[in-house]
């Protein structure tokens, strides 16, 4: 209880506080009565002392040490009997007391002893603490009684914000709202989000669940916030309680910790409840993947839940955690830690948020390591192209914002269900060709591999040799006139050896561009329309990514292809 209420008793009836008003808010768990010098080494956190101030009065210097020491301890404050051998509290005591606002009561008007001013107290403290029981007990009732006559976490909300007369709300771990009082109808809860995520910042995660109290200048009239963490078998969010003022005893923090407790296993529930029913949802794709489905309509009546109709467009899209490549991950792995299980749901959280955004239906479902995603195509006006690029987009804020690499692969489109197997495989090529190429954080799509999926299978030294060779005719130039001249024939051969093209896309006159064709085939003995050197340039042209992926810094110089 705290050190005002203990004083508000008939107990203190007559005592009278010298200095330390302000102080009165302090805890108080025991009480102890001082009669030696020595029982600074004996004091215990948040422990009331009593004393006549006998040894205080041969040693007033000793005054200052004991409450500064105490204060150290979060002691709520000091009781003397001052009468008893005439003491005086020195004026540089005062002083220092009234600076740590530092509670000195005066309890020479009390008549009953030391011992029974302790007795009493002590008896008004575990009669206190009997009350908290019984309060958190029936509280966690109440609380309990809601879920089991089928309500949940808004009703638990709701009887919490009536019960203190506050608001409340419910913030997962992503630090989004996910409950709320109905005070917030009226309220901007964005405002109070803000704010409360300034609060929350400075909370260490890896200590003990326990209510926080923070003040703040912003939130009138609600300058108080109650925080307490909820904990499952992995960090959930927080519930917070909005007050005016600090409350006066316990009994609002035991029911903001019923509540939470309440709520951490109605969210343990519902885990369970989403992972049982995610189980099945991997288990059915799985099938369908490896094609253990066989019939369209069996398809179609199991996956109807998840949104799958006849004669619509989808592609799979494969979703793997860079930190993760090469290791074996596979479902139900018993060394697949708790942590692990608990990182990778947060990851599927994530990842499903970030894609949500997007104007794209999906299901989602996870194979192995992988997460995996069915997006449901628009019959008209697909672009791949744009879908890529919001797809690397997100890449790029799961990294910035949660440190997540994820590489991707795209498969191809397919109008029948049990061709999804097959979208399913080539988006995996497609993410293998990315790791082939030594690529981290890619978005590949198996549209894309073309003649590179060709590529990759011959030895990187033939590569290497042929594209050294095709080039050979420009080592004789300096570095700028052969970077002018591979980038004309480029462009060149790109706008299908069209010249006027070529010369826009250069930005030179035409004659320019006639120049230097007849330049590279003067240096390389062919004539570029010839169909067979046509396409010798053009792979070449095409093995640039593929020869610097493969050779290190103290390989070979190779020219760059702008």
């Amino acid at each position: 209880m705290q050190l005002g209420q203990l004083l508000a008793s008939n107990i203190y009836h007559n005592a009278k506080v010298i200095v330390g008003d302000n102080g009165l808010s302090r805890n108080v768990q025991s009480v102890n009565i001082m009669d030696a010098p020595d029982i600074i080494n004996y004091l215990k956190p948040e422990e009331f002392l009593l004393t006549n101030g006998y040894f205080i009065k041969d040693h007033p210097e000793a005054f200052i040490q004991l409450i500064e020491h105490m204060d150290r301890l979060n002691c709520p404050g000091i009781g003397v009997k001052s009468h008893r051998f005439s003491l005086e509290i020195p004026a540089n005591v005062l002083e220092k007391a009234t600076l740590l606002q530092f509670p000195i009561i005066e309890l020479s008007g009390i008549p009953q002893s030391l011992g029974e001013i302790l007795q009493l107290s002590t008896s008004l403290i575990l009669d206190n603490k009997n009350d908290e029981l019984r309060y958190a007990l029936t509280i966690h009732k109440k609380f309990s009684t809601l879920v089991m006559h089928g309500q949940g976490i808004p009703e638990i909300i709701d009887s919490l914000a009536q019960s203190l007369l506050s608001p409340i709300l419910l913030i997962n771990s992503n630090n989004q709202i996910k409950g709320q009082s109905s005070h917030f109808d009226q309220l901007d809860r964005n405002l109070f989000l803000e704010d409360t995520m300034n609060a929350i910042s400075r909370l260490s995660l890896r200590k003990p669940a326990l209510l926080r109290s923070f003040q703040t200048e912003y939130l009138l009239p609600y300058r108080h916030l109650d925080v307490y963490p909820i904990n499952t078998y992995r960090h959930e969010g927080y519930l917070v309680a909005f007050r005016e003022n600090p409350p006066l005893n316990k009994s609002s923090a035991l029911a903001i910790e019923q509540a939470a407790n309440v709520i951490g296993m109605e969210l343990t529930k519902q885990q369970a409840l989403k992972e049982r029913s995610r189980r099945y949802k991997n288990e059915f794709f799985s099938d369908l993947i490896d094609g253990y489905i066989v019939s369209e309509q069996e398809a179609m009546h199991m996956g109807k839940k998840y949104g799958l109709q006849l004669e619509k467009s989808y592609l799979l899209v494969v979703l793997r955690n860079d930190d993760l490549l090469g290791k074996d991950v596979r479902e139900g792995q018993t060394q697949f830690e708790e942590k692990q299980i608990s990182e990778r749901d947060m990851q599927y959280d994530l990842i499903k948020h970030h894609f949500s955004l997007l104007d794209v239906p999906f299901v989602m479902f996870t194979r192995n390591d992988l997460f995996v995603m069915l997006v449901k195509v628009k019959e008209t006006g697909w672009d791949e192209a744009a879908f890529i690029r919001y797809t690397e987009e997100i890449s790029d804020q799961l990294y910035d914002n949660a440190r997540l690499s994820i590489s991707i692969g795209i498969g191809k489109l397919i109008t029948h269900a049990l061709d999804i197997g097959i979208s399913y495989n080539e988006a995996m090529k497609a993410l293998q060709f990315g790791y082939h190429m030594k690529k981290k954080r890619f978005v590949q799509s198996y549209q894309s591999n073309g003649i590179g999926h060709l590529l990759r299978l011959i030895p990187p030294d033939e590569l290497t040799q042929f594209f050294e060779e095709t080039f050979k005719c420009f080592s004789s130039l300096n570095a700028h006139e052969s970077k002018e001249l591979m980038r004309t024939l480029k462009v060149y051969y790109d706008n299908q050896c069209q010249l006027v093209e070529t010369s826009k896309q250069l930005f030179v006159h035409r004659n320019t561009v006639v120049y230097r064709l007849e330049k590279c085939e003067k240096l390389s003995g062919v004539h570029l329309r010839d169909p067979m050197v046509s396409l010798q340039f053009r792979i070449a042209f095409a093995l640039e990514p593929f020869i610097k992926s493969k050779i290190n810094s103290s390989a070979a110089q190779i020219p760059s292809i702008p």
